[in-house]
């Protein structure tokens, strides 16, 4: 029932995503007062806590995941993001092996950046992520939903006019079931490039 009721959430949550992710695109596409569109990639490592009966373990995930943004001005962006893991991780509880592995990851997120300088920039975000991790343990799988309030800051430099580099550190979302929770926090290197 646990699994089904995901699945039915997961199926919902990720029509509003892709959404959310073709109404920027469209958005940025159409608007004629605007800076521009632009695209990005990035490698993120991840940290994902697990915590449940008192105990508390830690594994490193990776994903690579890919973006498409409209920055409204140089203090407001508005991005939409997916990807999939690259790097599985594991939990040892007791003499048992848990392996994660994350089937993909989506979200929505705003921007709000300040220019230190015409190249540096700094930025905080906010949105809504959701993301699939597979647990499996003795041959036994199960996929969860990690997902909720997403929040983090980065920083941005400019290359060229076109092409910049990008770092960022967050928390992406979590999974809680009774008393086990599942939390998800990274950081990510990455390039952007700006039409």
């Amino acid at each position: 029932m646990m699994i089904k009721r995901h699945y039915i959430h997961g199926a919902i949550m990720k029509k509003l995503l892709a959404l959310a992710i073709v109404s920027t695109i469209g958005f940025g596409a159409t608007a004629a007062q605007a800076e521009g569109l632009y695209v990005g990639g990035d490698l993120q490592l991840q940290q994902q806590t697990m915590k449940g009966n008192g105990d508390k373990q830690k594994t490193k995930l990776g994903s690579i995941n890919g973006k498409v943004g409209y920055e409204v001005n140089e203090y407001f962006s508005v991005e939409g993001r997916a990807g999939m893991g690259v790097k599985n991780g594991k939990y040892n509880a007791g003499s048992t092996e848990l392996k994660a592995k994350e089937k993909y990851n989506v979200g929505a997120y705003a921007l709000a950046s300040y220019p230190i300088t015409d190249s540096f920039s700094v930025y905080g975000l906010a949105g809504y992520s959701y993301g699939k991790v597979s647990l499996e343990a003795n041959g036994h799988k199960e996929k969860v939903s990690l997902k909720g309030l997403s929040y983090g800051v980065g920083a941005k430099y400019k290359v060229t006019e076109q092409i910049a580099l990008t770092t960022e550190v967050g928390h992406y979302g979590k999974y809680k079931d009774g008393d086990a929770k599942v939390s998800k926090e990274a950081v990510s290197l990455g390039v952007q490039y700006s039409f």
